[in-house]
């Protein structure tokens, strides 16, 4: 199945869901939110669409919750949520904070997630106060701290959808992620007087392609 046809899917399950909100319905408009946001990162195309969907299926979740015979299809939902979700630090921690109260709910505490939310709160906080130093890196990838930051967040998904139009027709090949990653902090800088510096700037022993 192509991304149209997932497209097509979300929404006639949208449109569904307002003519009725059963179970049923929320729970196939929430399958069809996660199936586009993967599908948008294996394409590496409209990506910045998924705080969106995000956001869709935190509200279908906290509608869900209501139904103790759905917690289950709620924690997991917004476990592949997340997976899905990137560059938006204050989204993920509240689909990360739903899913740990689903899972205190359902007796299955997550001692991993729990330090997940504790270290996207300190350094939202770090990144609020302005201590981009205290900010602690989350992967192996060193990333530019400037990404916890609330600015960042409010901006990014406008900043690749620029970014993305305007490489419409640049090969998708070896070194596109560089041309990406140059025309993403120009558009940042000037737009938006953020400074960012890319995966390969934090990473200078890495090699991308």
């Amino acid at each position: 199945m192509d991304k149209s046809d997932f497209r097509a899917e979300l929404q006639a399950a949208r449109l569904a869901v307002s003519a009725e909100r059963t179970v049923e319905n929320i729970r196939q408009a929430t399958l069809c939110c996660i199936a586009v946001a993967e599908q948008n990162l294996q394409d590496q195309i409209d990506s910045w669409q998924n705080a969106t969907l995000a956001r869709e299926v935190a509200d279908y979740a906290a509608e869900l919750v209501e139904h103790s015979s759905e917690l289950q299809f709620a924690e997991q939902c917004l476990e592949s949520m997340c997976e899905a979700l990137y560059e938006h630090p204050r989204l993920k921690l509240e689909l990360m904070s739903l899913r740990y109260q689903i899972l205190k709910q359902l007796s299955e505490p997550s001692v991993e997630l729990e330090a997940q939310i504790e270290l996207y709160q300190d350094n939202i906080e770090a990144a609020d106060s302005g201590r981009l130093e205290d900010v602690r890196q989350t992967t192996i990838l060193k990333h530019d701290p400037v990404e916890w930051t609330k600015e960042w967040e409010e901006v990014i998904d406008d900043v690749d959808k620029i970014v993305e139009a305007r490489l419409a027709d640049h090969p998708r090949g070896m070194g596109f992620c560089h041309a990406l990653w140059h025309l993403r902090a120009e558009v940042l800088s000037e737009q938006y007087d953020i400074q960012w510096r890319s995966p390969a700037r934090m990473n200078p022993r890495v090699m991308f392609d």
